[in-house]
């Protein structure tokens, strides 16, 4: 039996593959501005973890968004490649973010991905992976001179 027009498009809104464009295209530029899609994406038992915090319930992941997004001046990410099954989607990416405490305000940029489990065309689990040492540490005044001189010594 071949599917009708009808079906076929809505097996496309609810795939992990249509999920991911829609993923790319609400995180490429995130403030505070466009939470609303940001929140549109997730199912209201999400589990969101990164290496700063865990959290569980779209609520609690939108608190912490905004939270995280209240001091930024900038968040953008560019997508480099995405590997697409029929629930998981895993993501790379750059991040380059402005916050006025890190760097002085000059852009951050941090490499990393992210992995996506989906569920009836929205976000159950999203799990990201980067690392907070060159994200945080190394762009602190005295603590970032620190660092990057240890690993300069390090890699001699």
């Amino acid at each position: 039996m071949t599917p009708t027009p009808e079906l076929k498009s809505a097996q496309n809104l609810t795939s992990a593959d249509y999920l991911a464009s829609r993923v790319k295209e609400a995180y490429q530029s995130l403030g505070t501005e466009n939470l609303s899609d940001v929140e549109s994406l997730y199912a209201s038992d999400i589990y969101f973890e990164d290496p700063l915090h865990a959290v569980q319930g779209r609520p609690a992941l939108m608190q912490y968004f905004t939270k995280q997004f209240a001091n930024l001046h900038k968040c953008a990410f560019k997508f480099h490649s995405t590997i697409v099954n029929d629930t998981d989607v895993f993501m790379t990416w750059t991040m380059f973010l402005n916050h006025p405490k890190l760097r002085g305000g000059e852009t951050v940029r941090v490499e990393g991905a992210s992995y996506l489990r989906t569920r009836n065309g929205k976000v159950y689990y999203h799990r990201d992976y980067f690392d907070l040492g060159s994200m945080l540490y190394e762009n602190v005044p005295l603590l970032g001179r620190i660092i990057r001189k240890l690993k300069s010594r390090l890699g001699q």
